[in-house]
């Protein structure tokens, strides 16, 4: 059975890179460039493995888009990306209302795509 992502980013090389690498035989990557269409991606499929959410996103903030996966699907797997906070604590510590996200997982702009591909392929293993 395939497993699916959504990615929800406004950087388009990024986005494309990311499609690119995770997508496989037995993944299928669903891809939003800003917070209205990845919101549409999951009024289409509401029952996303995993979603990787960029936190700067031109229409709305990644945080109030992971707020609304999580009423939907409160045990929700969602990676969140960001290049403003150096790690997950800080994050925390400094924006206001991110104790939504304290269980989602954190990627680092820049990051190191072996990383990504490990911290991916551990959280659908573990679904």
């Amino acid at each position: 059975m395939k497993q699916h992502l959504l990615i929800v980013e406004d950087e388009v090389l990024i986005l494309l890179s990311l499609a690119m690498i995770l997508r496989s035989e037995s993944t299928e990557v669903t891809t939003a460039s800003n917070g209205k269409s990845g919101l549409l991606e999951i009024s289409n499929f509401p029952d996303f493995d995993l979603y990787i959410i960029d936190l700067t996103l031109p229409d709305m903030s990644g945080l109030e888009l992971i707020k609304t996966i999580k009423k939907q699907q409160p045990h929700a797997n969602i990676i969140v990306m960001t290049g403003r906070y150096l790690n997950k604590q800080i994050m925390l510590k400094k924006m206001k209302g991110a104790e939504e996200i304290k269980d989602c997982h954190f990627l680092t702009k820049p990051f190191d795509i072996n990383q990504v591909k490990e911290t991916v392929s551990q959280i659908l293993q573990n679904t």
